[in-house]
């Protein structure tokens, strides 16, 4: 049997070359050791590993920021990539669990190609749960409020002691009048659930009068500061916002929808202690300049934004070079290679096709390169005849 050029595999090539009684021989080392990546580049696996992983972490913090039907979208979209990476997973499993693919000297080959998904559909799953922690802090923080105040009024020139609070209900940023202050040592609490809620009584000159003129002329304290484990309860000393600024005089409204009942409680409790009433009353944040810090709110939201959304991309893009390179290092050692890849078990062709292309036109190429390496070997035998 005559050896032609081309019958043999590129790792038997590199054998016989640096152990054959030459000078390129002699001068490399003993023990051989690919020198390539087989597949392709650690750029261009790490960048395949980083879409995904940034596209679900952004739709999913995107969930809580945009409108409802687009938020409807969103999950879609990151149920969608998830589902199919654990569609690939599956697959490959049954392929192992039923056609014994890991069998016959193909367990390298199965490393090599589960290596990718299986920490893909990690890092996705890890993503969609941080983009969404990310999203609802920043709603919470600063763009849930930005919104809901865009959606009402700004007043100047409030006075406490003349305008009722049911005047105003669609404030959203007051700036009432010169000398307006909060009482900071007659507030109000109340308790629930290790969260204390606060009300400090916003009015002329920053004193509740309790004499019989001291009331302001509707009868009725309807403006209050407010804020969430920020007093001292029962002592009732309020220290929630800008209250050590002596120059605020303005408040932004309270759209913590889930703190207003508890607010309204602590305003009652409030009311009875000082034999006060307080018929329509307004929850505020107070601030020095209400249109000021209505606007550091979106200022506030794009910088977080900006920042939630280029760091963690470079962030997974770094830690997919290094999978890469351990997969590299991997394959140097032999504990992994993309060559010998197993055949689809019958019936599962279609399967692969969909959720392992990469594997499945692999195996595909290695078949037509062994039937051309069989078919060179074949012409390259010499026949009985030809030898007598």
């Amino acid at each position: 049997m005559v050896l032609q050029e081309g019958s043999l595999e590129h790792d038997e090539v590199a054998y016989l070359q640096g152990h054959c009684h030459s000078f390129k021989g002699l001068l490399e080392a003993t023990s051989h050791k690919p020198k390539t990546f087989e597949y392709s580049t650690n750029f261009q696996r790490a960048w395949q590993c980083t879409l995904p992983v940034v596209f679900v972490f952004l739709a999913s913090m995107a969930t809580f920021l945009v409108w409802r039907w687009l938020a409807v979208l969103c999950i879609v979209a990151v149920s969608y990539v998830i589902g199919s990476l654990a569609c690939s997973l599956f697959v490959l499993l049954l392929s192992v669990l039923v056609g014994k693919i890991h069998q016959n000297h193909h367990e390298r080959s199965v490393i090599y190609w589960s290596f990718f998904p299986c920490w893909k559909f990690f890092l996705c799953c890890a993503a969609a749960v941080l983009g969404g922690f990310t999203g609802h802090y920043l709603w919470e923080s600063c763009w849930e409020q930005y919104s809901e105040v865009s959606k009402l009024k700004t007043y100047t020139g409030i006075d406490p002691a003349n305008i009722p609070g049911q005047q105003i209900m669609d404030a959203g940023a007051v700036d009432f009048v010169r000398g307006t202050g909060v009482d900071t040592g007659h507030a109000g609490c109340f308790m629930n659930a290790g969260n204390t809620y606060c009300v400090a009584p916003i009015v002329a000159n920053g004193k509740v009068k309790h004499n019989i003129g001291g009331a302001p002329s509707t009868g009725s304290f309807d403006y209050f500061a407010v804020g969430v484990n920020c007093c001292s309860c029962p002592d009732m000393e309020f220290r929630c916002g800008a209250w050590q600024n002596p120059g605020a005089e303005g408040g932004i409204r309270s759209t913590d929808l889930e703190a207003r009942p508890y607010f309204k409680l602590a305003v009652d409790a409030w009311s009875s202690s000082y034999r006060k009433a307080s018929n329509h009353p307004l929850f505020f944040e107070w601030v020095e300049t209400p249109v000021s810090y209505w606007g550091s709110l979106r200022h506030r939201f794009h910088k977080l934004l900006a920042f939630a959304i280029f760091l963690p991309a470079l962030v997974v893009f770094g830690f997919a070079m290094t999978l890469a390179r351990i997969l590299k290092a991997m394959v140097v050692h032999g504990w992994a290679s993309s060559r010998q890849t197993p055949a689809p078990p019958e019936g599962f062709e279609q399967a692969w096709a969909r959720f392992l292309p990469e594997m499945y036109q692999r195996q595909k190429q290695d078949s037509i390169r062994h039937a051309k390496a069989a078919a060179t070997a074949g012409y390259g035998t010499a026949s009985p005849e030809q030898t007598i």
